[in-house]
């Protein structure tokens, strides 16, 4: 069906923002959680985490992993494109490192060969700077493809079992940075940008190619004041995200906040649905 077609879609749900990994790796994912964060209360394989989405009622969502070092893209980004093909709902996302070999060839095959619909990419697994010259190719990549990259370069939530502290690799004056060198590059901040929530509305107002999405700032887990205004305002660049399965509480409470938050159903449908067929030209 063709992204256009989507749009008609009144009750589509796209969730914007979960993540796939291997078996292994989600389990060593979910072990530094249970030391560094929180017990994970969805410990599934990736295919039980495809099918809770499905009985949840979400019509389409994206696959999402990251490289926490050099190495892992190539073979990450092989197994997501190997599941995708068994989820025709899924909407698949490379992962990429800039220390990777052969990183042009890399994103060539992301794009070109796997159709990925773009890039995950973590400042504080990695320990990387967004505005970091490294990052550089990959941006320009990404641009000569008309590809997204979901960047959590926000501070939060800030976890002590990161190489770095996340003030020192994230935060809105480096993505300030990034916007002012690449304005043509479209970049997802997960979490609304927390713990600059505030800051990140404030540069989406200066960057139109900046959006960010839900992931666990609508929970009630953190305690952040829900900006429902500032959701209503940039309506048109915000995308329903859950996190899921990585997540402590309930699988359903982002939206069952969205729901209950008073924004008007046209508002709702962009978040859950039309925001992220248009940036992401779904088909």
């Amino acid at each position: 069906m063709a992204y256009r077609s989507l749009l008609a879609n009144k009750k589509m749900i796209i969730d914007s923002h979960v993540h796939f990994f291997p078996d292994r790796l989600f389990r060593a994912i979910w072990d530094w959680f249970e030391h560094h964060g929180w017990s994970v209360r969805y410990q599934m394989d990736a295919d039980d985490v495809a099918l809770a989405l499905k009985k949840q009622g979400i019509d389409r969502y994206v696959v999402l992993n990251y490289s926490h070092k050099s190495g892992m893209s190539e073979p990450l980004n092989a197994w997501t494109y190997e599941f995708c093909k068994n989820h025709p709902e899924a909407i698949p996302f490379g992962a990429i490192h800039p220390e990777d070999e052969n990183l042009e060839k890399l994103l060539d095959r992301c794009f070109a060969e796997y159709g990925f619909y773009g890039l995950k990419f973590h400042t504080h697994v990695a320990a990387i700077r967004p505005d970091d010259e490294r990052l550089f190719p990959i941006y320009e990549k990404l641009i000569e493809y008309d590809k997204v990259i979901t960047l959590h370069a926000g501070n939060g939530p800030s976890l002590k079992g990161y190489k770095e502290k996340t003030k020192e690799v994230s935060g809105v004056r480096f993505v300030r940075n990034l916007l002012k060198k690449f304005p043509k590059l479209k970049v997802i901040i997960p979490h609304l940008g927390a713990d600059e929530i505030d800051a990140f509305f404030d540069l989406m107002a200066e960057f139109p190619n900046l959006w960010m999405d839900t992931t666990m700032a609508l929970s009630g887990y953190f305690p952040l004041k829900i900006p429902w205004e500032k959701i209503k305002q940039f309506s048109d660049r915000i995308l329903y995200g859950s996190d899921f399965p990585n997540v402590p509480y309930e699988m359903m409470t982002e939206i069952e906040a969205i729901r209950s938050s008073g924004l008007s159903v046209e508002i709702q449908k962009k978040i859950f649905s039309d925001n992220a067929v248009r940036l992401l030209k779904i088909r």
